[in-house]
């Protein structure tokens, strides 16, 4: 999945540098381009003498997966306009390579449980090969197998961890929708800016000493009551 972010990223650029259009592309490992973001003018041909195309290739690792090209008018791209375009891509670069997180998040968490399976089955079959080859095995035997075995498969230190990291992340995530939910309204309601709905639940969240996401819950809820 392509990270949201990047379309407003490169628009952001786009404004600010002059540019006439800008595109993100997706290769595959033909090196086929697959257009994922496009805007404004499309990028022309490097052959084309009416204008000029910045391209930046997008790596992951030391694989180039991804280009992401500005197009500006006339011959030559002025210098200012060039390093704006120059830092937004290494930016741009960064946020690419969130499109693999999951993927290496879920690789290295993969191993980790595999490990602790192979770990946890070597504790509970030595310690009942160690049981079978005593002369005289306790008389509780069945019994303190099954403790051993419910010992060793009791969650650990990592597997707790994710779990709440994993709770701590969905949580944060309904936050951050309520508020821009929130925000939507003020923008809509009072003609605020982006900016100004943000401070503004702010400010109400620091005078009510309420959470920031309890303040928008409060405010969608007052909306929907009044119906407006």
């Amino acid at each position: 999945m392509i990270p949201q972010s990047l379309e407003p990223l490169a628009l952001v650029a786009l404004k600010e540098a002059g540019a006439e259009g800008c595109a993100i592309y997706q290769l595959d490992p033909a090196g086929q381009r697959e257009l994922k973001f496009g805007w404004g003018m499309p990028p022309l041909n490097p052959g084309d003498s009416e204008h000029k195309i910045a391209s930046f290739p997008l790596r992951v690792g030391d694989e180039v997966n991804g280009v992401l090209s500005f197009v500006f008018r006339g011959t030559v791209i002025p210098p200012r306009a060039q390093s704006m375009v120059e830092r937004i891509a290494g930016a741009i670069e960064e946020v690419w390579k969130l499109s693999l997180l999951a993927a290496t998040y879920a690789r290295h968490a993969a191993r980790v449980g595999e490990l602790e399976s192979e770990l946890a089955d070597s504790k509970i079959a030595d310690r009942a090969r160690g049981m079978l080859a005593g002369s005289t095995p306790p008389r509780d035997a069945v019994d303190t197998i099954v403790r051993h075995v419910e010992s060793v498969l009791r969650p650990g230190p990592l597997g707790i961890a994710l779990e709440q990291r994993n709770e701590e992340l969905e949580q944060e995530i309904v936050e951050r929708e309520l508020t821009n939910r929130a925000k939507a309204v003020l923008q809509s309601r009072y003609g605020m800016s982006e900016d100004q709905a943000h401070v503004h639940l702010r400010v109400v969240s620091r005078k009510s000493r309420k959470r920031l996401p309890d303040v928008a819950r409060d405010l969608l809820e007052e909306t929907a009551v009044s119906g407006r």
